[in-house]
């Protein structure tokens, strides 16, 4: 049985997806104290919560067998990624639960805000006729600019495009081509695009970038008589900057539904006296919907249940990525960039040393042309062959536990420089292009897949070669003269050690040669010591390729 702990009001529709499961005991506690917390979690399997629960190192800590934690929301601004990711502790939100009303509330303090609707019901409820006071605009024909084009940002773009706007939006991970697919103009300096818009709205997560993003350098720079909107989340707009633009005129008004403080006192800025003809405040309703709550609640309960039962899951904010969306060719990619993180340590640790850097270039169509769901909570914005790389790099000697999670984390720690690009391929469609730096120089591995799925590593350091990266290897490098590969395939005869491939590089001028031979048995360390005496080589190394070894 998985013990499920319910800290905070969930709809109904999610709490009976977890109290019709067999195998789940559910526990309802709204309103523990941190202490009785604490005690419930000792035996807690998962975690279902909104925001009102923080779940910091300590609350971790206290939970000692937690492996899910699922969010019945979007924003996850109350959950330590980092370390939860380190404890492999699954962080699950519910993204599109409320896509539609937090779109929908957008377009309400849109309206509101720049006809001025709610200034003049409370003007009428005083018994007022003054409509020349509440003169206000149309949006047909205004500029709008989209902060985050995300599934809410989408929405959005696509609503204000009907009201007949034009709509241009900041995004720097967006690609070009979903911003084409939704007739947005994608601008690629946030100060030149707020300098151009008539009205700007938010729709990016709060996170340590994006945290105070429109600051008060960048607040300055809006076009005067614009109308700022943020549903989004508190923290993105310096609040103060904000009040004093609307105060001297520069912004014609603004709309908020987050704050960085919530509820926010009676001393916040944007409650001032001398701004309510020109503001608009609700209180956090973005997913205030009956239909937005249902969904939230199903979405995260439904995946809260699958990851704990081990079955596919989606919204997993700690996750860089979801492997079972990967088509069969994307995922052999992914397994070949993980062997070349694995030979990448190997091959270091042989000739240069220590990994300090590392720069993945993905090469070819498929890369440039995949279009990944956004998700922008995860902790880093890597492609999945990058973050594989760098859990085939870290595992050879952090262990098997190294996953897709804690891989950035560990690499981050050790201040390993990452680089991530993309380009052109020449003689391969696709290719994972890395190189990798040293305390003492470099080197570089090149990798593809065949179409017709087959793995192959074309390049190792200097060297030009055709490598199954599968299984057990032995990699060797040796002066390039007769006689040396004779005496390695016969003394691996002699040991019983058979071989399944064999592949060869010369690198032209050097005297040396690299080679890799797929064996079909474990070499110990006292033929390893004479293959280097007796066959005459520089070095030799096993490499074991298979996933938990």
């Amino acid at each position: 049985m998985w013990k499920v702990l319910v800290t905070e009001s969930i709809h109904e529709e999610g709490l009976a997806i977890l109290r019709e499961a067999r195998d789940v005991q559910l526990v309802q506690k709204v309103g523990l104290s941190r202490e009785d917390l604490f005690a419930q979690l000792q035996d807690t399997d998962a975690l279902l919560t909104r925001s009102g629960t923080g779940i910091d190192v300590p609350l971790l800590e206290a939970a000692p067998v937690l492996k899910v934690v699922g969010r019945a929301g979007v924003g996850v601004d109350n959950v330590d990624l980092p370390e939860a990711s380190r404890r492999g502790v699954v962080v699950i939100n519910a993204p599109t639960g409320n896509t539609l009303s937090a779109a929908e509330q957008t377009l309400a303090l849109m309206l509101g805000l720049i006809r001025r609707t709610p200034q003049a019901n409370a003007s009428m409820r005083r018994g007022e006729w003054d409509r020349k006071r509440f003169m206000g605009h149309q949006l047909n024909g205004k500029r709008l600019l989209v902060l985050g084009l995300g599934r809410i940002g989408t929405q959005v773009a696509l609503r204000c495009r009907a009201f007949g706007m034009d709509v241009s939006a900041y995004d720097p991970y967006v690609s070009p081509g979903k911003a084409e697919n939704l007739k947005v103009q994608l601008l690629p300096d946030l100060a030149d695009a707020l300098a151009m818009a008539d009205v700007i709205t938010l729709h990016v997560p709060l996170t340590e970038e994006t945290r105070g993003m429109l600051d008060d350098r960048l607040v300055r720079t809006i076009k005067r008589g614009a109308y700022l909107i943020n549903c989004a989340r508190g923290g993105l707009v310096d609040e103060e900057a904000c009040a004093l633009a609307l105060r001297e005129g520069r912004l014609a008004g603004a709309a908020f539904d987050v704050y960085s403080m919530e509820p926010p006192g009676l001393e916040h800025p944007l409650l001032a006296e001398d701004l309510q003809d020109h503001i608009v405040l609700t209180p956090h309703l973005g997913a205030n919907t009956y239909e937005a709550q249902s969904a939230v609640a199903r979405i995260a309960a439904t995946n809260l249940l699958a990851a704990l039962r081990g079955e596919p899951y989606e919204h997993a904010v700690n996750l860089p990525f979801m492997e079972q969306r990967l088509t069969g060719q994307r995922r052999a990619f992914l397994t070949l960039a993980r062997n070349l993180g694995v030979l990448a340590t190997h091959l270091a640790e042989r000739t240069e040393g220590a990994v300090s850097s590392c720069q993945v270039m993905l090469r070819g169509p498929l890369f440039q042309d995949e279009e990944e769901p956004i998700r922008f909570e995860a902790p880093f914005r890597l492609k999945p062959y990058t973050v594989a790389f760098l859990k085939g790099l870290l595992e050879v000697r952090h262990g098997a536990e190294v996953n897709y999670m804690v891989a950035p984390l560990i690499a981050q720690e050790k201040g390993i420089q990452l680089e991530e690009g993309f380009g052109e391929s020449s003689t391969y469609q696709n290719v994972i292009d890395v190189k990798v730096g040293t305390e003492r120089g470099s080197l570089r591995l090149v990798g593809t897949v065949t179409e017709e799925g087959r793995q192959r590593v074309v390049r190792l350091d200097d060297y030009w070669l055709d490598l199954i990266p599968s299984g057990r290897l032995l990699l060797f490098q040796n002066h390039d003269r007769p006689g040396v590969i004779g005496k390695v395939g016969t003394l691996l005869g002699q040991a019983g050690v058979n071989i399944a491939n064999f592949a060869l590089g010369r690198k032209n001028g050097s005297g040396l040669a690299l080679a890799a031979l797929q064996i079909d048995q474990e070499l110990g360390e006292e033929l390893l010591s004479t293959l280097r005496h007796d066959g005459d080589l520089i070095w030799a190394a096993t490499v074991c390729l298979k996933e938990g070894l």
